[in-house]
């Protein structure tokens, strides 16, 4: 079986705060791990600290063959490999390398909504805050989201940044 032997990139779900413990430690087990990390400011009372946070929180990425999982899953620290209706899928190496460039430049990267055409959101900040709606169309950070009333058939559409809206 070629698919189970394969060397492929996934992602571990973690428990909570232990994306680096999980990293840490299957890297000292020779098996390749990366957690993208972001260096923030922290303030408090009496001091400013720059930390490191895991970007994904409870996401760490590992390459090992899925014929490995059971091992992986039983690391301290692991919940699960992320499967979807039972299948495991690979991430592509493209995508992990882009986030080793992205996290070693020391260049600021925000989080940004992973959103589809079809998703349901509800507006969070700004004059529209409470709307409800699908999304039709999505343009750079701005989204076409819809508002539907069955009772009468009818719809309204609007513009929205896409900051301001989460999956409901």
């Amino acid at each position: 079986m070629k698919g189970i032997d394969s060397l492929n990139w996934y992602v571990l779900y973690t428990k909570p705060r232990h994306e680096k413990f999980v990293e840490d430690e299957l890297l000292q087990k020779g098996v390749e791990a990366f957690t993208p990390k972001i260096t923030l400011r922290r303030r408090w009372s009496d001091r400013v600290k720059e930390i490191q946070e895991p970007f994904f929180k409870s996401y760490c990425f590992a390459r090992f063959p899925l014929r490995q999982k059971p091992w992986i899953i039983s690391q301290q620290g692991v919940v699960d490999v992320v499967h979807f209706n039972c299948q495991y899928i690979p991430v592509p190496e493209s995508v992990v390398n882009s986030l080793k460039i992205l996290t070693s430049n020391q260049i600021k990267i925000d989080p940004y909504p992973y959103l589809q055409i079809g998703d349901k959101v509800v507006v969070k900040r700004g004059p529209l805050k409470g709307v409800e709606g699908f999304i039709i169309e999505k343009r750079n950070k701005n989204t076409t989201l819809v508002v539907s009333i069955d009772a009468i058939a009818s719809s309204v559409q609007c513009v929205v940044d896409v900051d301001f809206v989460e999956l409901s």
